[in-house]
């Protein structure tokens, strides 16, 4: 990185932290005049959950203007259901979760207040089973739940907005210039000194792997898989350099201790074999193939695991395969190992979807669609499948089909940008021009551009102004605007 990015991330990361502050500072004032404490809770007077809620949608908004994100409704709904598996059986008081996936190879993952959750695809590469990925998870699902950051608030009111503005703004800063610039982050930010930061750390972190432990045996997982995913952190940070440790282990640093801790404590519970999912070992193929910088060698990486491994992993690295012949436009061969995948797995939605991409990507989308629409009418409504149904519909010029499948999609993920990115498309092709103002609207709203959503919607104005209803839905959704960026 030179020195005009790492200027310009640090110029970001100040605005981010002044943001921070403004919104930390607002809210702890709020609690101390309007809220009272739970008897028993030191945290809800502080800050309540709601309090915390509204600063985590904040937060959201930086790191997708910040960070880029990875938008493949297959990663995400895998991921979805299984952080909501693993909420499910944790101590999470409130559980509306969003889950942030951010395209970087490095390990890392982090939670922020108001249940948001990030992961950066890396983490993909450094599990090796599901059960690892999902101790990383319930890890800090175990920081929500512990509400650490309210903790954090109540140790110190004179000092921790600034110090939790800066964890934020660090976070952010993490997802996108790396280690270096983050700790100075953490360094720079005033009444906070990184022994302290490391102090926090510790002790919190030993209660999130407790508490986290506890969720996944309460989830069917692998309670042990804490103690591996450290130890193979821990070797995989022994013989790297500074800038080479993995972004999780500078803020979850591992210790013999740790390990042994971890142990320890996953001994208290019945030792069971888990066999090895296909369907985590297809994602962590999936990963690989749609960020792949070296087509040629993730390739050549594919045809050895065909042979080798489990027949999870050969299934995997033939799937993978077939996603990396599509990119390279050999259709055929793609095709010959998909047709291979569907024999055994006929029913298997990522195998399906990788055929119809094929076809796609041949600029065949009316096949596409049958196999797309032969898929739903066995799991209807599926997010996946129907959101490449609705990328083929573009595809095929079919913008008002497209429209009849990712309205109703937006009214049940609206926080999911990557919908109104294809709503603000698809109007364009139907020439609904107050249509593609107000998609284009929210897609800037959840990146935080609140000007230019604003600005979007004033155009769209004067071209509903004989249309009373629309005219006062964007009256409202402006107000709105104007008060998410007040606050």
């Amino acid at each position: 990185m030179g020195l005009i990015d790492l200027s310009q991330n640090l110029f970001n990361m100040n605005q981010l932290l002044r943001a921070a502050l403004v919104v930390i500072f607002a809210l702890s004032a709020n609690a101390r005049a309007n809220d009272l404490p739970s008897f028993g809770d030191s945290t809800s007077g502080i800050i309540s959950l709601e309090q915390e809620r509204a600063l985590g949608q904040q937060f959201l908004r930086s790191i997708r203007a910040q960070a880029p994100t990875l938008d493949d409704p297959i990663l995400q709904d895998y991921l979805e259901h299984l952080i909501y598996r693993l909420a499910s059986n944790s101590q999470l008081e409130d559980r509306r979760i969003d889950l942030v996936l951010i395209k970087n190879p490095t390990l890392n993952a982090f939670a922020a207040p108001g249940g948001i959750i990030g992961v950066h695809h890396g983490l993909f590469f450094y599990g090796q089973t599901e059960h690892e990925m999902s101790a990383i998870l319930a890890h800090e699902i175990a920081h929500l739940s512990q509400r650490h950051f309210a903790r954090k608030l109540a140790e110190g009111r004179k000092n921790s907005a600034i110090n939790i503005a800066g964890f934020i703004a660090g976070i952010i800063l993490a997802a996108t210039a790396g280690g270096d610039a983050a700790l100075a982050a953490f360094a720079g930010t005033q009444g906070y000194s990184q022994n302290e930061f490391l102090k926090y750390s510790r002790e919190r972190e030993a209660e999130a792997d407790r508490v986290g432990i506890d969720t996944l045996a309460d989830s069917g997982m692998d309670p042990r898989a804490m103690a591996y995913m450290f130890e193979r952190l821990q070797r995989a940070s022994r013989y790297s350099d500074g800038d080479r440790i993995p972004e999780f282990l500078r803020t979850h640093p591992v210790t013999k201790s740790r390990i042994a801790d971890s142990y320890n404590q996953a001994s208290g519970f019945p030792k069971e074999i888990y066999p090895p999912r296909l369907e985590y070992q297809l994602m962590r193929a999936r990963a690989r193939a749609l960020t792949s910088t070296n087509v040629r060698d993730d390739i050549a990486r594919f045809r050895e695991g065909l042979d080798q491994g489990s027949a999870e992993e050969q299934t995997a690295s033939r799937y993978g395969l077939a996603l990396l012949l599509t990119k390279e436009m050999k259709f055929d061969e793609a095709r010959v190992h998909i047709r291979k995948l569907r024999e055994q797995y006929p029913l298997n939605i990522a195998f399906r979807i990788a055929e119809a991409e094929s076809y796609q990507a041949a600029q065949q989308p009316e096949i596409a669609l049958e196999l797309l629409e032969e898929a739903l009418d066995l799991t209807p409504s599926n997010y996946p499948l129907s959101v490449n149904y609705a990328e083929a519909f573009l595809a095929a010029r079919k913008p008002h089909a497209a429209l009849d499948v990712l309205i109703p999609i937006s009214v049940d993920r609206p926080n999911d940008e990557y919908i109104w990115y294809l709503l603000a498309e698809a109007y364009g092709l139907a020439n609904n021009i107050p249509g593609v103002h107000e998609a284009r609207a929210e897609y800037f709203v959840l990146n935080g551009a609140f000007d230019l959503a604003i600005k979007q919607l004033g155009y769209a104005l004067p071209l509903v102004r004989h249309d009373f209803q629309k005219s006062a839905r964007i009256q409202q959704r402006l107000e709105d605007i104007w008060a998410m960026k007040g606050s």
